[in-house]
């Protein structure tokens, strides 16, 4: 078990004291999951649908990741992590991303600020991510800086040691700086991060905006079948119509010639 003021030192005592009581070194999940899952959800899809054309990718959260051999213990568990060029199906089947067989840390840690884990995100984790060698290593406030000071920071690490990212701000106020690992850009904007593609030059929706295109794309299509079935329905008009006119104009010949014969 942990106290309730390991969350809040510096990595190096936060180790120190965990593995005095012999705890863990990342306690994993807390109760502010709940409000942390629908960001990191969306991360998620919107991450695998940018990512999924490209071998090995490994995208995941709230799982451990460990990283040393000798104690199982000795683990951290991201927010939402992806690693590239990986044997995923090796990462599943071990039931943890053990650095030492995949043999690389994570490429991107993404964390969402919560009360109880901003302090430990900004500097335990921090420090331990860099010493892992995790590439890249943001963190995401949706509060616009409450927990983390600031609503979004990117850092990429650089001779063992983090350095932030440009972070831009749009005519709307919107924060966003750019992914160089995974080529996206990601947004804090109306109290949620977004994530853009560049590819696409879209943002990746999230549940409810799927769904309401989802909704808009069936309605196109029935209307496109309306439409088709009206179209159908005015040509079988004409037809007729046509067939009714060539009849007429048939029984009137015919009667002409007996008038003349």
């Amino acid at each position: 078990m942990t106290t309730t003021t390991t969350g809040i030192l510096p990595y190096r005592l936060q180790l120190e004291e965990g593995e005095r009581l012999g705890a863990l070194d990342d306690p994993g999940p807390l109760p502010e999951g709940m409000h942390q899952n629908p960001t990191l959800l969306y991360a998620a899809n919107a991450l695998i649908s940018r990512l999924r054309e490209l071998p090995g990718v490994f995208v995941d959260f709230n799982t451990f990741v460990y990283y040393d051999r000798t104690n199982r213990n000795r683990r951290v568990s991201p927010d939402l992590y992806v690693a590239l060029g990986v044997d995923t199906v090796a990462i599943r089947e071990r039931h943890g991303y053990l650095i030492w067989e995949v043999g690389k840390a994570p490429d991107f840690v993404l964390e969402i600020a919560s009360e109880s884990t901003a302090r430990y995100d900004c500097i335990g984790k921090r420090d331990l991510y860099a010493s892992l060698g995790v590439g890249e290593y943001w963190r995401y406030d949706s509060t616009g800086g409450d927990f983390y000071g600031t609503p979004l920071v990117g850092e990429q690490l650089v001779g063992g040691e983090y350095r932030p990212f440009e972070v831009h701000t749009t005519a709307d106020r919107e924060i966003w700086a750019h992914s160089p690992v995974l080529d996206i850009d990601i947004y804090w904007g109306d109290d949620r991060l977004r994530v853009y593609d560049p590819d696409s030059g879209s943002f990746k929706l999230d549940a409810e905006e799927l769904e309401q295109q989802y909704k808009e794309s069936e309605e196109a299509r029935a209307a496109t079948q309306a439409s088709h079935a009206a179209t159908e329905a005015a040509y079988e008009a004409e037809r007729a119509a046509r067939m009714r006119a060539e009849a007429e104009i048939a029984r009137l010949q015919d009667h002409l010639r007996r008038q003349q014969s």
